[in-house]
C-alpha cells in the first residue's frame, strides 16, 4: 500500500503544480488539472486490475494533503475562494 500512497502523492503534487503554472483559462486548465489528478487511479487500475475502496482510500490519503497544501500555499486560490486571510495561512508564524 506504500506504493499506492506514493503514487497518490506524486499525482496530487503534479496536478496542483500544473495548475500553479497554467492557471488561465481556468475552465480548460481545470479540466486538465482534474485529469492529471485522476491519472494515478487509471494507472493503478491497469497495473493492479482492481480498484477497491482500500486502494482508492490510500491513493487519496497520499494525494489530497499534498494537493491541497499546494493549492493553499503556492496558488492561493482556495484561500481566496473561502475568504481566508493569507496571514492566517502563514503556518511558520504560529507558535
Amino acid at each position: 500500500m506504500l506504493k499506492v500512497l506514493l503514487i497518490g502523492v506524486v499525482a496530487g503534487a503534479a496536478s496542483a503544480l500544473y495548475l500553479a503554472y497554467n492557471y488561465q483559462p481556468i475552465l480548460v486548465q481545470g479540466a486538465i488539472h482534474a485529469a492529471i489528478f485522476a491519472s494515478g487511479l487509471v494507472a493503478l487500475y491497469f497495473a493492479k486490475k482492481k480498484l477497491d475502496a482500500k486502494v482508492i482510500g490510500w491513493y487519496l490519503a497520499g494525494a489530497l494533503p499534498v494537493h491541497l497544501a499546494i493549492h493553499f500555499m503556492v496558488i492561493g486560490d482556495l484561500a481566496q475562494l473561502m475568504d481566508v486571510s493569507h496571514i492566517l495561512l502563514n503556518f511558520l508564524s504560529l507558535p
